[in-house]
């Protein structure tokens, strides 16, 4: 099953991905975070959050190697 996950202010909501409850939540100050496919709404919550800490990995991945290069060629 698809959901929607929605925010407002610091709070996450995951609904089933149907157009018209989605409106309401976004009439009411919500606004639109991502799609996701899980079973339940608390393992909807979950999928975001791994995926979020996919892309954080990531980053590191790629910011460390740039910084030893950068710090190895100023300080040579």
């Amino acid at each position: 099953m698809d959901f929607y996950i929605l925010k407002k202010q610091e709070k996450l909501v995951a609904i089933p991905a149907d157009e018209q409850n989605c409106k309401e939540y976004l009439d009411n100050g919500y606004f639109y975070v991502d799609k996701v496919a899980a079973c339940n709404e608390k393992s909807a919550l979950k999928r975001l959050n791994g995926r979020q800490n996919r892309y954080l990995r990531a980053l590191w991945l790629l910011v460390i190697p740039v910084m030893i290069f950068a710090w190895r060629k100023l300080s040579h």
